[in-house]
């Protein structure tokens, strides 16, 4: 079975991924005994998860190393946060602040604008055991609801709003939500590569 060692700690995201990637054993960083956090400074979501698979690589060059950067873009707000996504709600309030709070933040960022239109962008960077790097990225268009709903997933799902569905994606099943997981569209073609 081959070994992916993710360049995260964040359960929520090693439950989704290790349920997405059947058939692969995948490990959070500190599980395979690193325990580092680079800074993310790209310019882009495929940037920043470059950076951290790198920062992986430089201690383990024997397994895959899958590195993931993501985060919403507000059409009404020109594209922001972006790369900024997880950093601009800490800035404006603090460093101890939940992820409830944070969505708030992002509420009352929209106001009352009618144009409430969001692009979740998922970049995932693999690196291969001889060093290769390949790059994957998926998005998902929904629109940031005016209060949180529902108490599934984690991050922004209580704000992400499907309109087909009527949903957000924290009132989505697992199942449902993987329609809409702009995760599941970046790894579904990282699997796709790695059973090529």
């Amino acid at each position: 079975m081959k070994k992916i060692i993710m360049a995260t700690n964040n359960k929520g995201k090693i439950e989704e991924l290790r349920k997405m990637l059947e058939g692969f054993e995948v490990i959070s960083q500190s599980e395979a005994g690193i325990d580092i956090d680079p800074e993310e400074n790209g310019k882009s979501f495929i940037e920043n998860a470059k950076i951290k698979a790198n920062a992986i690589r430089s201690i383990v060059n024997d397994a895959y190393i899958l590195a993931e950067d993501s985060g919403i873009m507000i059409d009404a707000l020109d594209g922001y946060p972006g790369v900024m996504t997880k950093r601009a709600a800490l800035e404006e309030i603090g460093k101890d602040i939940s992820n409830e709070q944070r969505n708030e933040y992002y509420i009352e960022k929209l106001g009352d604008n009618t144009n409430r239109k969001v692009v979740w962008e998922t970049a995932v960077c693999l690196i291969e055991p001889n060093g290769q790097m390949k790059e994957f990225i998926g998005q998902v268009i929904g629109e940031i609801s005016k209060s949180p709903m529902g108490n599934g997933g984690f991050g922004f799902d209580p704000i992400f709003y499907i309109p087909e569905e009527n949903k957000t994606l924290a009132q989505m099943s697992f199942e449902e939500k993987e329609n809409y997981s702009a995760r599941k569209r970046a790894v579904v073609q990282l699997v796709d590569y790695l059973n090529s």
